[in-house]
């Protein structure tokens, strides 16, 4: 058993801790990964309590706005896994053949799966999408 695992609410509250795992890497959340969430974590506990705060407060800042709750924009349209794969890519500013050679598939398929984005969401292109992501 880990004894500093005690120590996370002692670094940063609960809520900021949450806030922390929406920090994204490479389009995938540091909280949907648990080696990244505990690495993080870990870090925050070797820090002072009052260094620790400040950091979490500009990397939260840093957020800002342009934090998105993709898995609402999937349910409100009913996207699928894949075309939620591909929104998050738009939104991290990939074209959809850099999607598909990121996700190992064709790129056919990739704008078969925006064809349908666009349909379920209602935009005209893909501007638009980007623009309905980030309108709060």
């Amino acid at each position: 058993m880990d004894p500093a695992g005690d120590e996370d609410d002692k670094a940063l509250p609960p809520e900021r801790l949450a806030q922390l795992d929406q920090l994204r890497f490479e389009g995938v959340s540091i909280g949907s990964e648990p080696v990244w969430q505990d690495r993080v974590r870990e870090i925050f506990r070797q820090l002072d309590p009052e260094i620790a705060s400040e950091v979490a407060d500009r990397l939260v800042d840093a957020l800002g706005e342009e934090l998105v709750d993709f898995g609402v924009f999937s349910e409100r349209y009913g996207l699928t896994a894949a075309e939620e794969l591909l929104v998050r890519a738009v939104a991290d500013g990939l074209s959809v053949p850099e999607h598909a050679e990121k996700r190992g598939i064709s790129v056919n398929t990739a704008r078969v799966h925006m064809q349908r984005v666009l349909e379920k969401t209602g935009a005209r292109r893909q501007t638009d999408l980007v623009r309905m992501l980030f309108r709060r």
